[in-house]
């Protein structure tokens, strides 16, 4: 089976520079596709693939969109550490930040909450509240010399790489045999 285009286009910003795409998703009816496109929104209609609006609110480069299942809004979440929700008008009606650049957004597709996240922080936005719940991102976790205090006559050994601990001969002994970690495959000898 030979798959055909139905159509194609390519993006490009205000000095004609071809811009890289991100991210894109359809509208659950699948008359729309949007599309995060340098520091744009997209939105095409998918019959013949002309661009409909531009959604412009973002200052920098937008790396995530996601619609709602019921497509009554979506959601961009762009380097300027911004989410915009918009409306199926394409009108932006919301707009919050995080502590970073975001990394991702999902609609959960019951609830219709929007669960936005950045290197440091996540956050989730209802329909029903106005406000975002924020939440930090999950402590580290405990350094290995803590579990090694727990059992003080064993000998415990932890990969560099994956941080998961092993009785030392066991690990020596397949380091040996493979040179690598048991666990995550990584070359001993390989840097993080």
């Amino acid at each position: 089976m030979r798959a055909v285009p139905t159509w194609i286009d390519k993006v490009h910003d205000r000095d004609k520079v071809e811009q890289c795409i991100y991210d894109l998703a359809f509208k659950p009816d699948g008359s729309q596709l949007i599309v995060a496109a340098g520091n744009r929104v997209l939105v095409y209609d998918t019959s013949d693939g002309t661009l409909i609006q531009p959604l412009k609110g973002h200052k920098d480069t937008v790396y995530c969109v996601a619609y709602a299942k019921d497509g009554k809004r979506f959601a961009s979440g762009s380097a300027d550490k911004s989410i915009i929700i918009w409306t199926s008008k394409l009108e932006g009606i919301l707009k919050y930040t995080h502590n970073d650049s975001i990394q991702c957004v999902a609609y959960n597709p019951v609830s219709h909450q929007l669960a936005s996240c950045s290197s440091g922080d996540f956050g989730l936005w209802s329909p029903e509240q106005k406000s975002v719940s924020k939440h930090k991102r999950w402590p580290k976790p405990l350094q290995w010399e803590y579990y090694r205090s727990l059992l003080p006559d064993v000998s415990i050994t932890m990969c560099p790489s994956c941080f998961q601990m092993f009785h030392s001969e066991d690990y020596e002994l397949l380091v040996l045999q493979h040179n690598c970690c048991p666990y995550c495959r990584r070359p001993i000898d390989e840097p993080n």
